[in-house]
């Protein structure tokens, strides 16, 4: 029994060394020099953070720069699954409706169709907030034509004004995605709901430019999603969809995104997803979420994929507030978020 016992501790300790020898050798193994440049240089994560990506953890970090109402994250996670099935897994879960963040979610057609939107209705709030709007005063953003018009659109006194006001909203997010897809960032909103009026053509501008890596890693991508729908782009494919989200504490938010997925033929290593949004009804004056799916070419069997997650959003919600505690909540919702998504793919593609 005691031969038995020291033979147990022998085979013991020699399975811990080996464990800790492979864990170290995957902590040390190299990354793609893709995903070495995105991390350690264009992004700054720490050594320490890198080598937590190697042992399978989600990594994170957010950055405070790009002025008081930005907020930007990149997220990483290393998922053993080829690229194909990460890219359409990431998809699914873009347009999946779980009842609780995701309320509705719906694709425009090019050129968009009444029933595109048809399952697009509003809240009694926001009904009540359409039928107080004014330009500069509006609890709804929907831009200063749209505040004259509605007054004149839709008799508030009518039994059939809550039908009147979601048709009026349907016939609008038709016209302003019909008119993006036709000239691109020159149809873009102006959010004229408060006095200071803030064009999302603008804003947009500004988180392109305070998104350096995109300009270096994916010029002609970055180029496509400017210059949409004037520039021509070989293997991207587009998608505008609409949403309605609602997260904690917040009203209900409906947005427009336009969705650019590109398999670049001089990288078959690599597909991109870029989610550009275009509207949205309240707190948000844009966003651009990138995200980077690569192979590793030196996994095979089983194949291992890196998913590099960046996210760069402005609005009011993130300016400070109360002591800097709003944009604090901001941020960190930004964060979780983002490590939520990568590691619920995670989790999902190692299953199978």
């Amino acid at each position: 029994m005691v031969t038995t016992m020291f033979r147990s501790r022998a085979v013991a300790a020699l399975l811990l060394a080996t464990v800790v020898a492979t864990r170290g050798a995957v902590a040390q193994r190299a990354l793609p020099p893709d995903i070495s440049w995105i991390l350690k240089e264009a992004a700054q994560f720490p050594d320490e953070r890198v080598q937590a990506l190697q042992r399978g953890e989600v990594i994170s970090l957010t950055s405070t720069s790009g002025g008081d109402s930005e907020a930007s994250v990149v997220a990483a996670v290393r998922i053993a699954a080829a690229k194909e099935l990460t890219a359409s897994y990431f998809r699914q879960v873009v347009d999946f409706v779980d009842g609780q963040v995701t309320l509705q979610h719906g694709a425009f057609s090019q050129p968009p169709k009444t029933s595109d939107v048809a399952r697009v209705a509003l809240t009694d709030e926001e009904r009540t907030g359409l039928r107080a709007c004014r330009p500069g005063d509006c609890d709804v953003r929907i831009g200063a034509a749209g505040a004259r018009d509605i007054a004149s659109a839709i008799d508030w006194k009518d039994p059939r004004a809550a039908a009147a006001a979601d048709a009026w909203v349907r016939a609008r997010l038709m016209a302003y995605v019909n008119d993006y897809l036709s000239r691109g960032d020159e149809a873009l909103i102006t959010y004229n709901d408060k006095s200071d009026a803030v064009p999302l053509k603008r804003e947009w501008a500004g988180i392109v430019a305070n998104s350096p890596a995109l300009k270096a890693y994916a010029p002609d991508l970055q180029r496509y999603l400017t210059g949409f729908p004037g520039v021509t782009l070989r293997g991207v494919r587009d998608e505008v969809y609409w949403d309605r989200q609602h997260f904690t504490g917040l009203k209900p938010i409906l947005g427009v995104t336009h969705i650019a997925t590109w398999s670049d033929p001089a990288r078959p290593d690599r597909i991109l997803i870029a989610q550009k949004q275009i509207y949205a009804s309240h707190y948000f004056y844009g966003g651009l979420a990138v995200t980077l799916v690569l192979q590793d070419p030196k996994d095979v069997d089983p194949p291992v994929t890196y998913v590099v997650y960046a996210n760069r959003s402005r609005g009011d919600l993130l300016k400070g507030g109360f002591g800097g505690v709003r944009r604090h909540m901001a941020e960190q919702a930004v964060k979780s978020s983002a490590e939520d998504l990568l590691s619920n793919m995670k989790q999902a593609l190692e299953k199978k």
